[in-house]
């Protein structure tokens, strides 16, 4: 399994810090679901449940030295004395003569390079031990980063948060920053680090164990890349011996497992629009992810901002079949049709293929030892790139599909949304391709699944009495597993829009102009106050309103997942169509062209960009600076760092934006 590139620091609420003015609002929900009965594993976060119960009394026990986990009889006494003392139960603070904390009231920065003292004793240690020895291993790692926690372990390597001595004084940022402009959701990207303040790196340790040519193809890709939305950005990368290690981004985020059943429909929303846009941004560059899962895909519920990141089992689309024998009715990837389309019909041998779907469908009504597949095969094995991670895999890749494109990555982006929709994650857990093939056929039905196969090359039987023939609706199957979806969920105040100060209506997807006007201000002379009766009526109207908008977004979104989860591939949604699909868009940002990073060598300005033959680097032609007796500017070639040149939408690059020179 590839490398986990995500930060595993507590995203429980309970734990922020006390200088946080939220604190009571977290307790409070502490405190009512304790006093509950512990609701089913599978039922929808309303509160803390029981092991976050234990939870928080667990952290308490590491920042509180003296403290004791009371028992479960004495929380009704406990309940008694919480309102005043919460927040002292919550972080220690120091305090002068007075009682005031010597801590800021705003999040202090110096928390983030803290917060290995937040973890116990054993991990503290054996982080402290894996730094000393990546550093010795890596004489000039310490010089220019200050490494202070582990970020996550992965079967490749191993990832590190670091303070980044040098962004201030000694690094050329650009490359990697890009220029997104502010009404970009990128944007914070490219927005350079206020002078003075620290700024955090992750560490990318691979291990000396990695194949050489996956640490070539990672690190290229990452290069490659470079400029594209909310896609963790390659800051540098070196080798020091047998060592390898890549500087990348450090965003904050939160395990998926603790915001997925809480996050609000525009927190989603935001989710996916950001996917969406780093699926785009690669699948133009002919890279296919492979690995699109929650743990890949760094989201702070907090700001809505989400990164993917780990490119270790990532690829570039080959447009070259790779075979003949059994080779799929469809074509590789094109700019007009990014997931491939149908071979015409002369180029398909039909009497062969309606053979093969007649006996398939004939082995489907034979008893149980006729219907499977050899345990010894001799038949000539099919050979195809199937990494990814199981339950994610889409049916391509599980019918050894030799060309595949980033359709991949968009059925497991659909897998995601089956997991906010359905309140349950994960949900698919076969242990096999075979297993996979049967779960998404007792969902599709035989038929789409006979289709699908003879689109790759292949046939599909089974006699499984839970495969029917037409299978059933994705709607059915979610609201199976989860009859309260209809139901509007409560607004959580921590998670983003909520907890921004420029959050409305419009965030609720509720049109203001359809709710009634707010009561007049008490200044107001010509106004009586509203009576109870109108608030009621009011209050009313809202709520009618926002559970009708609601109903709306549920719908919508079965209506994406439905193109999402296509089993053919050529016929799948693609990241660009799924931006402008109604449940993503959003009519107060810039159309998604518009904000858009060219491939290099792509854009308006693109006559001015080439790749030198020889050395494969970007270059673009600038005009050189007048010289003195000059009358004519010059054209000169201007060698680039990956990252740099890149036009976006219909704007040029950075070297291009002089019209009286460029037009």
């Amino acid at each position: 399994m590839a490398s986990i590139l995500f930060s595993q620091h507590s995203s429980n609420p309970l734990e922020v810090g006390s200088s946080d003015t939220r604190n009571k609002l977290y307790l409070k929900h502490y405190q009512d679901a304790r006093r509950e009965q512990p609701a089913s594993s599978d039922d929808p976060i309303d509160g803390y449940q029981m092991p976050e119960i234990e939870d928080y009394h667990n952290h308490l026990t590491s920042i509180i030295p003296d403290y004791t986990i009371p028992s479960r009889r004495a929380h009704a006494d406990e309940d008694q004395g919480m309102d005043e003392s919460d927040d002292e139960l919550l972080e220690p603070m120091n305090e002068d003569e007075h009682g005031r904390s010597d801590e800021v009231e705003d999040v202090d920065e110096s928390d983030e390079e803290t917060t290995i003292m937040k973890k116990s004793v054993e991990d503290r240690q054996e982080i402290e031990q894996e730094i000393v020895e990546l550093e010795s291993a890596v004489p000039n790692l310490s010089k220019d980063y200050k490494l202070v926690d582990r970020l996550g372990t992965g079967t490749f390597s191993s990832v590190y948060k670091a303070l980044d001595l040098g962004y201030h004084s000694k690094w050329d940022n650009s490359p990697w920053h890009g220029f997104h402009p502010p009404s970009s959701s990128a944007h914070y990207q490219s927005a350079p680090r206020p002078a003075g303040t620290k700024v955090f790196v992750a560490i990318k340790r691979i291990y000396v164990t990695s194949n050489p040519e996956r640490i070539r193809n990672e690190i290229a890709i990452l290069a490659d890349c470079r400029g594209c939305r909310h896609v963790s950005q390659l800051i540098t990368a070196f080798r020091h011996e047998d060592q390898v290690v890549a500087i990348m981004p450090y965003h904050r985020n939160d395990d998926f497992r603790e915001f997925y059943r809480v996050l609000p429909m525009a927190g989603i929303k935001a989710y996916f629009r950001c996917m969406f846009r780093a699926l785009h941004d690669i699948h133009a560059r002919k890279i296919i992810h492979r690995d699109v899962k929650p743990a890949n895909f760094l989201f702070d519920p907090r700001t809505g901002q989400g990164t993917l990141c780990d490119f270790g089992l990532a690829c570039r689309m080959d447009t070259t079949p790779t075979q003949t024998l059994g080779a799929c009715f469809h074509t590789s990837a094109t700019t007009e049709h990014p997931h491939g389309r149908v071979l015409l019909r002369n180029d398909i041998k039909l009497d062969q293929t309606k053979k093969m779907q007649k006996e398939a469908r004939l082995k489907s009504t034979m008893p149980s030892d006729k219907v499977g597949y050899p345990a010894n095969e001799t038949r000539p094995t099919s050979k195809a790139n199937r990494a990814g991670t199981r339950g994610f895999r889409a049916p391509e890749v599980l019918l050894k599909c030799s060309e595949q494109t980033g359709a991949i990555d968009v059925w497991a982006a659909g897998t995601i949304l089956l997991f906010f929709l359905t309140g349950k994650f994960p949900l698919f857990q076969c242990t096999d391709d075979n297993e996979a093939l049967m779960e998404i056929a007792t969902i599709l039905g035989k038929k789409k699944m006979e289709r699908t196969a003879t689109l790759h090359s292949r046939t599909f039987a089974t006699n499984v009495p839970s495969v029917t023939e037409l299978g059933i609706t994705w709607n059915s199957f979610v609201t199976k597993q989860n009859p309260d979806l209809y139901t509007s969920p409560k607004t959580d105040p921590t998670c983003y829009p909520y907890n921004t100060s420029h959050h409305s209506e419009h965030d609720n997807n509720v049109n203001a102009d359809s709710l009634p006007p707010p009561p007049a201000s008490s200044s107001s002379p010509s106004r009586e106050p509203s009576s109870p009766v109108s608030v009621s009526s009011n209050a009313a109207t809202r709520e009618n309103a926002a559970r009708h908008a609601h109903k709306r977004d549920i719908d919508m979104a079965f209506h994406l997942l439905q193109g999402l989860m296509e089993p053919e591939a050529h016929r799948r949604t693609t990241p660009k169509d799924a931006l402008a699909h109604e449940f993503l868009l959003d009519i107060d940002e810039p159309a998604d062209d518009e904000m858009f990073p060219h491939p290099f060598g792509q854009g308006v300005c693109k006559k001015h960009h080439f790749v030198d033959e020889v050395t494969e680097e970007p270059c673009v032609k600038v005009y050189e600076p007048m010289r003195p007796g000059q009358s004519v500017p010059r054209l000169g070639v201007k060698r680039l760092a990956h990252g740099q040149g890149i036009a976006i939408g219909r704007q040029p690059c950075e070297f291009h934006r002089d019209v009286t020179l460029y037009g």
